[in-house]
């Protein structure tokens, strides 16, 4: 089967949530769509439920062949990438819920920055999400509201180099978009982060503030969401010293793969990029060796900051 667009789904130990997902890939508006899995060597009946729903929706299903590796999230996310040719993709989680329309809203607002911008410009579409417990009682209406997130902010490299806008399982990108982001790299700190970065940097970007996943909580995500509370970021100025050290050498081992993130991008893309993306890009891998002053210069000017305003308070005073 040929279809417009290629639903990217990687599972490990899914059971307990994955056929809820499935069902509510079956239940969408628009099913011009072909689903392509990755299985990355689940041992809890996930492959059981794979074949069953494969028997249910003949043609509907791609499996890629088991190879026996252990991948992980990102780089099952970025096999699956490799291996589809669809105008448009969009990724899946195994443990999220579908709202119905999903596919169909973030389609048509593909076409629309399409008819804007050109079928040949990389093209990204984000929407919210709807935060979720594991039994899919509502936490928040709005991840965005849920880890203060301002897309509308996030439009220059300096800021998407540090923080990613960009949840996944919400976004469509069309085939320009998937061509110049693979392969992803092994720095890339997710795979949703680096096709953020590419289409930042070469692309539009359309963020959609209607939710359009139940974004289920259920404490194994691989990347959850977690509310952040000016209170609990005051009180992390004050932690006692040998917390205050613990914290450091978090803060530096973050810095230290942001870099690489970074590195690798600049590596890839240098000579494609304007000159003001590159001097961005050679600041932010400046930042760790600068003093204190030095380093709040590079951040304020290059947008080195977070889109909620008072998180960036609290890395400029950190």
């Amino acid at each position: 089967m040929t279809s417009a667009i290629d639903i990217l789904l990687p599972t490990y130990n899914g059971r307990a949530y994955l056929a809820q997902q499935l069902d509510s890939l079956f239940a969408q508006t628009l099913q011009d769509w072909r689903l392509v899995v990755r299985d990355d060597g689940s041992t809890d009946g996930t492959r059981e439920i794979l074949e069953r729903y494969l028997a249910m929706h003949p043609g509907r299903i791609a499996m890629l062949p088991q190879d026996g590796g252990r991948l992980g999230a990102s780089a099952s996310f970025a096999e699956l990438l490799e291996q589809s040719a669809s105008p448009y993709l969009m990724f899946c989680d195994q443990d999220d819920v579908w709202l119905p329309s999903k596919v169909e809203m973030t389609l048509a607002a593909m076409r629309d920055l399409e008819g804007r911008y050109g079928e040949q410009t990389p093209l990204l579409v984000v929407t919210d999400l709807r935060v979720v417990d594991a039994h899919l009682a509502v936490l928040d209406e709005s991840f965005w509201h849920f880890e203060r997130i301002h897309p509308q902010r996030l439009t220059r490299l300096g800021r998407v180099l540090m923080q990613n806008f960009v949840t996944g399982c919400t976004a469509m990108i069309n085939r320009p978009l998937a061509s110049l982001a693979r392969p992803v790299p092994a720095e890339a700190l997710m795979y949703d982060w680096w096709i953020a970065l590419v289409a930042t940097a070469f692309g539009r970007i359309a963020a959609l503030p209607t939710p359009t996943v139940r974004y289920r909580q259920h404490g194994g995500n691989v990347a959850g969401a977690s509310r952040w509370s000016f209170l609990a970021g005051v009180a992390n100025y004050f932690l006692h010293r040998d917390q205050r050290r613990v914290a450091l050498a978090r803060r530096e081992e973050a810095w230290a793969r942001l870099r690489a993130q970074a590195e690798a991008f600049a590596a890839r893309y240098q000579e494609r990029m304007t000159s003001a993306d590159q001097a961005t890009l050679r600041a932010f891998c400046l930042l760790p060796g600068e003093g204190f002053w030095g380093r709040r210069r590079l951040m304020l000017k290059h947008g080195f900051l977070h889109s909620d305003r008072w998180q960036s308070l609290m890395m400029l005073l950190r």
